[in-house]
């Protein structure tokens, strides 16, 4: 695959996501009022260097290996001249670019190959970090890939580094994760993540980096909001997630069950890579005694602003999968139950969702359902909303011989819905056909009646 056609995969994959918008309209002004982190401090009356206080420097996404990027050794001589200095700088995934070059991809040795020399590129720029600015890296989706539970290719530029890690500061707990190459939270992982939340006191404010910001997900990633929803069902300290991979800065508030969250975007840290209009730049939060008390973003050559502080009172609820799909008779989804069902892929494989789908065929037990069932439902997320309805997508079979286009009757909440013919009810199993005329990501299917 040329470096073109990555690049496409590459826009076309992230630039379409559950948000459809960045924090500014592009070609708007913005105004970075400060010329220095000093003056920004004063704006908000923050003195890093009084007691309790702490503030650190996070960016994401410098993708050393793609073509025309730039790194982050202007982030990193930043960050050497401040003073005082912050207590870590944050790398919040995508350092690389080529262990998985787009959703599903698993390296060629060649390919393997240029990841570690990206690698090694990124840290020959990183060890130029000052020792006094501790270094803390999350891994992103194309730092690791689908078959990778422990991150080999990262380990043969880093031995050993921890793929997730906690630790205090400034009264906050702060989490790093590795949502690997899909968003994907491993069994042995999630155990850690959930006996690291009941050790510290429920009422501890808590920081988490993770490089896909998926809350609002419940197809592509989804194994990120089911992780944190899990592991922090009866914490009741405010939660701040910090997550790069789309390239553009951006916040939402979610509800918890006794908590917010607020999932917050970051935008690249690298030049001549696509994303939002402050592109590149970076983010420096400001702790004090157990809170986050500012928000400070740097773009690369205009200046320093303030981020405002999120509307708590505008809180959505996590969305789950088939969340608002009533009288579900059936379902099975990626990753879990669907091997038994499936019949066929011409797809990447991320886990327990589908992506770069050329065409995907499940085997639909109706008599699990005792003949009652009239629908099914498929768990999608199809971007590109115009080419829905297009002929040449859909189709239902009895024998995998003889297939017969269906419509698709409805779409709500990532569900598209699909009236079973009459011709196929008595049948013991359909098999449904998925050809979509463009980029679409699937994650399970149901039986209605």
């Amino acid at each position: 695959m040329n470096k073109f056609k990555i690049s496409i995969i590459l826009f076309l994959e992230c630039i379409f996501t559950c948000y459809g918008k960045v924090s500014f309209a592009a070609g708007s002004a913005i105004d970075y009022p400060f010329n220095t982190l000093a003056d920004a401090f004063g704006s908000i009356g923050f003195n890093p260097a009084a007691k309790g206080n702490s503030f650190f420097v996070v960016t994401a996404d410098v993708h050393y290996g793609f073509k025309g990027t730039d790194g982050m050794l202007t982030t990193i001589h930043e960050v050497n001249d401040l003073d005082p200095h912050p207590a870590f700088l944050c790398v919040d995934g995508d350092m690389i670019f080529n262990a998985s070059p787009s959703f599903g991809i698993v390296p060629t040795p060649e390919l393997r190959l240029t990841a570690i020399n990206e690698y090694k590129a990124f840290k020959k720029n990183i060890d130029l970090l000052t020792p006094e600015v501790r270094l803390i890296l999350a891994l992103g989706n194309h730092d690791t890939h689908p078959q990778e539970i422990d991150p080999e290719i990262f380990w043969e530029v880093f031995p050993g580094y921890p793929p997730y890690q906690s630790f205090d500061l400034s009264g906050m707990h702060v989490i790093v994760l590795n949502g690997h190459s899909t968003g994907y939270i491993d069994p042995k992982q999630m155990e850690w993540l959930t006996n690291d939340v009941r050790s510290i006191p429920k009422d501890q404010n808590v920081i988490i980096f993770v490089h896909q910001p998926s809350m609002s997900r419940r197809v592509r990633e989804r194994g990120i909001p089911k992780a944190i929803t899990g592991a922090f069902k009866d914490h009741q300290g405010m939660i701040w997630l910090i997550g790069g991979h789309e390239h553009f800065n951006d916040q939402k508030v979610f509800q918890l069950s006794k908590t917010k969250l607020v999932e917050h975007l970051i935008t690249c840290g690298t030049a001549n890579m696509w994303g939002g209009p402050e592109r590149p730049g970076y983010w420096i939060y400001c702790l004090s005694s157990g809170k986050v008390v500012g928000r400070i973003f740097k773009h690369r050559t205009q200046g320093y602003r303030i981020e405002p502080k999120p509307d708590l009172n505008s809180a959505e609820n996590v969305p789950m999968p088939f969340d608002h799909l009533e009288n579900i008779i059936w379902k099975t989804m990626v990753g879990k139950d669907d091997r038994n069902y499936l019949t066929y892929a011409q797809a990447g494989d991320c886990l327990n969702y589908w992506a770069n789908i050329k065409e995907l065929a499940y085997r639909i037990p109706l008599k699990d359902g005792s003949n009652s069932c009239t629908k099914i439902a498929m768990l999608c997320d199809y971007p590109n909303m115009k080419n829905l309805h297009q002929e040449g997508q859909y189709f239902l079979s009895s024998d995998l011989t003889n297939w017969q286009e269906i419509k698709l009757e409805d779409v709500q909440f990532d569900v598209l819905i699909f009236l079973i013919p009459e011709n196929f009810r008595q049948s013991e199993n359909v098999y449904f056909k998925f050809i979509p005329s463009g980029e679409a990501y699937v994650g399970g299917f149901a039986l209605t009646p």
